[in-house]
């Protein structure tokens, strides 16, 4: 066997081309409406609920992990890193202010990665393609409730998705919304007035950052049931992808109060990263000279200083 060629910093090139070699990316695809992925085990319940493993591995050994993972991501493509340990490594450096107008579109919340459906929150990294999750924002439906909401105010019964929903109510069916059943008038009643008081708080207020807000959030303690407990327990920053060319890309957490900003002109707003494009940060980690980690959290706190795309 030959040996291997040393280039000057001492790493061999040999190594370095075949780190460099990729496989054919996975392609995310879209799910037929109303699609969902399996309902968690008991087990994965209590875990999300106290996420002490997560916290545990978010403290020792994780950016050797991290680095590990972007650079096997960039060459084969797919997820790794629970986003929890993310969260629990990174904390608050994740939060950036953006401009508002600069996120126009976002990923779809269920997938199909190579035949298996599951909700694409699950992790911090992912190397595949996301071309065709990638779709506008005025595609979401929470995102179209807001703008009729703004259009109509209190005269929302007029709004024709709110009609949508009464008739689907009166002809005996139901709507599904954060993860609540509304099968009365009245309760769908609430459900608008819920955001609207959402709205009138952004209104006045911008959207504040969430590490500024107590559990109840930006809209109060009227209309509870609209919510799950979880959900409020849950909540975060509006959430944000970095994609493959290091656009900004909505994603998870934060549809009615991304919607309610754009459509209010509210210039900048926290988002919170929640989800990295390995061959972006694999890129970018090279261009400064740094690991992904330190690459990751350079590029944030230039964004906090000169905001996004940082420089």
């Amino acid at each position: 066997m030959p040996p291997t060629r040393v280039d000057g910093d001492g790493n061999g090139l040999g190594q370095r081309l075949t780190d460099q070699q990729k496989l054919p990316r996975p392609v995310y695809q879209r799910v037929p409406p109303g699609a969902r992925p399996p309902a968690p085990s008991l087990v994965q319940k209590v875990l999300d609920w106290v996420p002490m493993r997560d916290f545990l591995a978010a403290q020792a050994g994780f950016t050797g992990r991290f680095n590990r993972a972007v650079k096997r991501l960039d060459r084969e493509g797919g997820p790794a890193l629970p986003a929890a340990q993310s969260h629990f490594h990174f904390g608050e450096r994740l939060v950036i202010p953006v401009a508002a107008k600069s996120l126009t579109t976002r990923l779809r919340d269920n997938i199909s990665d190579r035949g298996r459906l599951r909700w694409i929150g699950t992790h911090f990294l992912d190397g595949s393609d996301w071309s065709g999750i990638v779709e506008p924002l005025e595609n979401s439906s929470s995102h179209a409730e807001i703008l009729e909401l703004i259009r109509t105010r209190q005269d929302f019964r007029a709004g024709a998705r709110y009609r949508s929903y009464a008739k689907r109510i009166n002809d005996g069916g139901i709507v599904k919304r954060n993860r609540i059943v509304i099968d009365t008038i009245d309760k769908l009643d609430n459900y608008f007035e819920y955001y609207l008081a959402l709205i009138a708080d952004i209104e006045t207020n911008g959207i504040v950052p969430h590490s500024d807000l107590g559990l109840l959030g930006q809209t109060g303690r009227r209309h509870r049931w609209t919510r799950t407990l979880w959900q409020d327990l849950a909540e975060r920053d509006i959430g944000v992808a970095i994609d493959a060319e290091g656009r900004l890309v909505r994603h998870t957490n934060g549809k009615h109060r991304m919607a309610a900003a754009l459509a209010l002109g509210i210039e900048r707003i926290p988002v919170e990263i929640r989800l990295v494009h390995a061959g972006w940060l694999r890129q970018q980690a090279d261009r400064l000279g740094l690991s992904p980690a330190d690459a990751l959290l350079a590029t944030l706190e230039q964004a906090r200083a000169t905001g996004w795309p940082a420089t």
